[in-house]
């Protein structure tokens, strides 16, 4: 990670960004994994109003990386639920330790709040991202993205 990287808390005037970041990395980064169905679910499923909802509650914690001057990605965690929901970076610049940087924060939040553990459900193509980082898989499960439509992937851990 680079002098040119900002790890900080969102804020209003990010979310526009964060949902760029999102959007992107499920368009390219999961396409190795997922069909267009599955594909155009998870984009429809996301919007700005949830990473607004986020910040407003305080058993959450939403941060940007900033690498460049621009927002490239973020992490979204739930404390009452020892949840990691979210964790994303722009594709375009994969591979510069920006995941790593957010997943090391977001696990320093989590033992601040007292947390023991964090869990996530990792898309099938960030589960090896994850392994490297220490979490443990749970076995594989789905998760909705609308009626008709549900995720495979898998269900991780690790002891803080």
């Amino acid at each position: 990670m680079s002098l040119l990287t900002v790890l900080r808390p969102a804020t209003e005037n990010d979310c526009r960004f964060i949902h760029n970041a999102h959007i992107h990395a499920v368009q390219y980064t999961c396409i190795r994994s997922y069909d267009e169905r599955v594909l155009q679910a998870w984009e429809a499923h996301l919007d700005m109003d949830s990473y607004r909802a986020t910040m407003a509650d305080k058993t959450k914690a939403l941060w940007v990386v900033e690498y460049r001057g621009h927002v490239q990605g973020f992490f979204q965690v739930d404390f009452k639920e020892s949840t990691l929901d979210a964790l994303y970076v722009h594709p375009f610049v994969h591979n510069q330790g920006l995941g790593t940087a957010l997943l090391q924060r977001a696990e320093e939040l989590a033992v601040k709040a007292g947390l023991s553990f964090l869990k996530l459900y990792a898309s099938l193509n960030s589960v090896p991202f994850y392994r490297l980082s220490g979490y443990e898989s749970l076995g594989a499960a789905l998760l909705p993205l609308n009626e008709t439509v549900k995720v495979k992937c898998e269900l991780m851990r690790k002891y803080l």
